[in-house]
């Protein structure tokens, strides 16, 4: 298998809601780059065919697969990968899942609860702290754009480019665009620092069940204290309990209802109480 510059896949996973849209968009705005700005997170990593820069780019997230099992699929693929892991505060991470229509505290294969989720980005976390993968801060991003950036391309061996940050790449040159952070999708996409929200930046503040801030303080201590991030937080809008994982917040519900059209018009409407459990 040829393992030229043509097959390098610098791969970009990081936990949904993790801010990695913005960071896939910039990369892709290199002339010398192509790929993907938002895999399905729910499918093995396929990137595009027939890409004619010298590199690939393919940016996923960590919901259904690690970041080890992501490059192990790349690299049976004949890729050679180059990663790179994105990350966030969790706490942050996970109040904005609570607002998202992806964020399904589901209870299947293609949409895990959110625990398993963050699970296996901790793990992938530490997977990339013992081989040496770069992680980058997406707080950082905010903070210190174009230095950020240029230190992240240091850790992947790319050279610098302007173009990261003046975004003069339209979306119809992306080899697939098809996914992507709908707010970002839908901006006008001037360049970095236009498109950085200074809310994003504020303190984090909102809405949390109790018992899933515990788990996540206690469950992240650690990757907290590596990426000085806080231990923990005060003054949030906490719930009671936590937020449990089901079946009606699942895809596969919906998918079933609709191979019955009669049946699913009448629970949308409200007038059936039909819950398809798995068999």
């Amino acid at each position: 298998m040829d393992h030229s510059s043509a097959r390098t896949v610098f791969l970009a996973t990081g936990l949904q809601s993790s801010g990695s849209t913005l960071v896939s968009w910039c990369f892709l705005q290199r002339p010398d780059m192509n790929g993907a700005l938002d895999g399905d997170t729910d499918l093995i990593p396929l990137p595009p065919a027939e890409i004619q820069t010298p590199f690939i780019w393919y940016k996923t997230t960590i919901s259904c697969f690690t970041l080890a099992e992501q490059i192990a699929l790349l690299e049976d693929e004949g890729y050679q990968v180059k990663p790179v892991l994105i990350v966030r505060d969790v706490r942050a991470v996970w109040m904005s899942l609570m607002k998202k229509n992806y964020g399904r505290n589901g209870v299947t294969a293609e949409d895990p609860p959110l625990r398993l989720r963050f699970r296996r980005f901790f793990r992938s976390w530490q997977d990339a702290v013992a081989q040496n993968i770069p992680v980058f801060r997406f707080e950082d991003l905010l903070a210190q754009p174009e230095t950020s950036l240029k230190a992240l391309c240091g850790s992947l061996g790319l050279p610098w480019r302007q173009e990261m940050l003046e975004w003069p790449k339209p979306v119809e040159q992306i080899a697939d665009s098809r996914h992507g952070n709908a707010r970002f999708m839908g901006s006008d996409k001037q360049g970095l620092q236009a498109a950085l929200d200074p809310d994003v930046a504020s303190p984090i503040g909102g809405q949390m069940h109790g018992e899933d801030l515990a788990w996540l303080e206690a469950t992240f201590r650690d990757y907290n204290l590596s990426l000085d991030y806080p231990l923990h937080l005060q003054d949030l809008d906490l719930l009671p309990g936590r937020s449990l994982p089901s079946w009606e917040a699942s895809r596969r519900l919906h998918w079933r209802l609709r191979q019955k059209p009669l049946r699913y018009i009448f629970c949308k409407l409200g007038l059936s109480s039909y819950q398809p459990r798995p068999q």
